[in-house]
């Protein structure tokens, strides 16, 4: 019985979190807002790019605009998960940062530093739900009155500087289509918006990464390589 008990029993840090637990939650808080972040710049590029083209004489007649709104609804919706993921976590981080074995902890300096990396998944919440009426009221009109057509291949919109070489953490969100990987990394394809650092990146068949990386930029669309007079493929 007694073994059982001790089994059973809560760990200390479950008891009484300290400056460990601290570390961890702000870890998995700054890992969270970098994709946060990512999408968001996607998104809110690919808002940018639909705003500036004009709207055709018919609305189905700019197949490079549909495919930007296509490309809005995934990244959208990718923004949408990370922003929640996002505040989820702050709210942990908070409620660890406000324990009576952690909060002597923190010096009146870092005290301010928390609250202003938490206020930063606040803005992007806000941001979201911002973008996501623009959306609702510039882009699904269209959506809805046009069939979708196939996005095929983008390096994303251009409105930032390719990061050097050497310059590390930083993430962009892309689009990786069909049943391969996006390298470096690895990562699996699978019709899934995807982070990849460094502003390189290419599609592979499989995990061997047997490709060049190249410059994407926010909201490109990675996957196979389109053969000549080959019908884009329909999303859904």
């Amino acid at each position: 019985m007694t073994g059982l008990w001790l089994l059973l029993a809560p760990s200390p840090a479950d008891l009484a979190p300290g400056a460990p637990e601290l570390r961890a939650e702000e870890a998995r808080y700054a890992e969270l807002a970098a994709a946060a972040e990512a999408t968001a710049t996607a998104a809110l590029s690919l808002q940018a790019a639909w705003a500036e083209r004009a709207p055709p004489r018919s609305p189905c007649d700019d197949h490079a605009r549909l495919e930007l709104g296509w490309r809005l609804e995934r990244f959208g919706a990718a923004w949408r998960e990370a922003s929640q993921a996002l505040r989820v976590q702050a709210g942990r981080l908070r409620a660890v940062a406000a324990e009576p074995t952690v909060s002597p902890l923190l010096t009146p300096a870092a005290r301010a530093a928390l609250d202003v990396r938490l206020a930063r998944a606040d803005a992007l919440a806000t941001a979201f739900l911002q973008a996501s009426a623009w959306q609702v009221a510039h882009v699904r009109p269209t959506l809805a009155a046009c069939p979708l057509c196939g996005d095929g291949l983008d390096a994303g919109i251009a409105n930032q500087p390719v990061p050097a070489h050497d310059e590390l953490g930083v993430l962009v969100a892309v689009l990786a289509h069909g049943d391969g990987v996006v390298c470096p990394g690895a990562l699996r394809a699978d019709d899934a918006v995807v982070l990849v650092e460094g502003g390189l990146a290419c599609w592979a068949p499989d995990a061997t990464c047997a490709c060049e990386p190249s410059a994407v930029w926010p909201g490109a669309v990675l996957g196979p390589p389109i053969v000549e007079g080959e019908a884009p493929v329909e999303d859904g």
